[in-house]
């Protein structure tokens, strides 16, 4: 999908959410184009659903399970989420995707039951350019959603 695309579906979804917001810059990240994982865009329309409230949570760490470590254990709320979707930035160099697979398999464990509920539960990855980004460390950007009530 193409990022004015993205961009239109994210203004008919949820037409209030401002357009140099967090939220929104972080959703056109996820669902625009560059990813190493292709996403599915109808996880947009269940991310952006009624009566929602979202947050975005930065982790940066020495592997993406210790960015995953660091959300559960420093961000119990983002258990509670509705939704969420996250994204890992790869130091530079070569993406190992096995270590991709123990921060997926680690937060499918460290996670409680009522949290598999989760709609969408997705994630992606990103390789980091090579102006501008320091190479070092793993980094993971959860977007998440809660339900903001009556």
């Amino acid at each position: 999908m193409l990022p004015n695309d993205v961009n239109a579906l994210i203004k008919k979804l949820s037409p209030f959410m401002e357009e140099d917001s967090e939220i929104f810059r972080e959703l056109m990240t996820f669902f625009g184009q560059g990813s190493k994982i292709d996403v599915h865009h109808g996880d947009l329309s269940k991310f952006l659903g009624p009566k929602r409230l979202y947050r975005v949570i930065r982790l940066k760490g020495e592997s993406y399970k210790d960015c995953v470590y660091q959300l559960v254990d420093n961000y119990p709320e983002s258990m509670e989420a509705l939704g969420m979707l996250r994204y890992y930035k790869a130091p530079t160099g070569p993406v190992r995707w096995e270590e991709v697979e123990a921060a997926e398999i680690a937060i499918g464990k460290e996670l409680t039951m009522a949290t598999y509920g989760w709609m969408p539960d997705a994630w992606t990855l990103f390789e980091k350019g090579p102006q501008g980004d320091e190479g070092g460390e793993h980094e993971l950007v959860a977007i998440l959603a809660f339900d903001l009530g009556e």
